[in-house]
């Protein structure tokens, strides 16, 4: 028993490690999930809530909390990118701000957002094998 009772320890310590590495995981920083827990939603919108300060607070806010994979402005409304997720922070009719959730955001694989920029683009297609797609010059 001597003899493995250092392997039974260190194999003890591993499995702890990882648990506790996938209980970290899991309880991560999802910008989504932060602005539904810690902002208060606007009355009959599951996706709309209100600032807290004016918006370049609010921007640094959910930044702070996480970083986003990309950011842009167009007119008065900043877009924080994550993954396939955007949050809009700006004005709307007549609120002076507000955050609007674009969870799995169609618009945003499908090209909506180009005006950003190439961080905002269409993703390449899931089957796209990453080959050429024929057509003139293809090899």
């Amino acid at each position: 028993m001597n003899r493995y009772r250092g392997w039974i320890i260190a194999l003890i310590g591993g499995v702890i490690a990882i648990l506790l590495g996938l209980v970290l995981v899991s309880a991560g920083t999802n910008a989504v999930r932060y602005v539904r827990e810690n902002y208060t939603p606007v009355a009959n919108d599951s996706n709309t809530f209100e600032c807290r300060g004016d918006k370049a607070a609010t921007v640094a806010d959910i930044s702070a909390h996480e970083r986003p994979d990309a950011n842009g402005q167009q007119d008065q409304t900043e877009f924080l990118r994550y993954g396939d997720d955007v949050i809009l922070v700006g004005p709307s009719g007549a609120m002076t701000c507000r955050v609007q959730l674009d969870e799995n955001s169609r618009a945003l694989r499908s090209g909506g957002f180009l005006f950003l920029g190439g961080a905002f683009g269409p993703r390449s297609p899931a089957s796209s094998s990453g080959g050429s797609s024929g057509g003139f010059g293809a090899k």
